[in-house]
């Protein structure tokens, strides 16, 4: 089971459908959200200053949706790798989308965070195929 899961998206039933799948299913002991990507920095800014042991608050995981208003999933992983990926090396992100834009799987293969691409919905099929990844197989032995 992974202990912290940060679902980051704009629709707040895929939120709580993340949310309720991560949690029944025990691929997650916590799952905690945003609404958009500057809602997730903000998160992780608000962690670092806040926590003297940021690294054992920190997610493991990032669901990242990539079509959001205010700062959208791109946005999101151009700042992160800026000012957290090299803080937060046991952290890596998840794309969650609908997209079949050709161009999006490739963009995402340019982010070394960037575990896995996923189709939206989550289910219980993503969740067992993720579980096969080479960063989150571990977590499930």
């Amino acid at each position: 089971m992974i202990n912290k899961i940060l679902c980051v998206d704009d629709d707040s039933i895929s939120l709580t459908i993340s949310k309720l799948l991560l949690k029944r299913t025990g691929f997650a002991d916590q799952v905690v959200t945003a609404v958009d990507g500057s809602d997730a920095i903000d998160y992780f800014k608000e962690l670092f200053a806040s926590s003297s042991n940021v690294l054992d608050e920190v997610p493991t995981l990032i669901l990242l949706d990539i079509n959001m208003p205010v700062m959208n999933g791109w946005e999101f992983l151009e700042a992160f790798v800026v000012e957290f990926a090299d803080k937060l090396p046991n952290t890596r992100v998840i794309i969650l989308s609908s997209t079949i834009d050709p161009e999006d799987f490739s963009r995402a293969k340019k982010f070394p965070v960037v575990a896995q691409f996923v189709s939206k919905p989550l289910s219980v099929e993503n969740l067992e195929e993720l579980k096969e990844n080479e960063f989150v197989k571990p977590f499930f032995k």
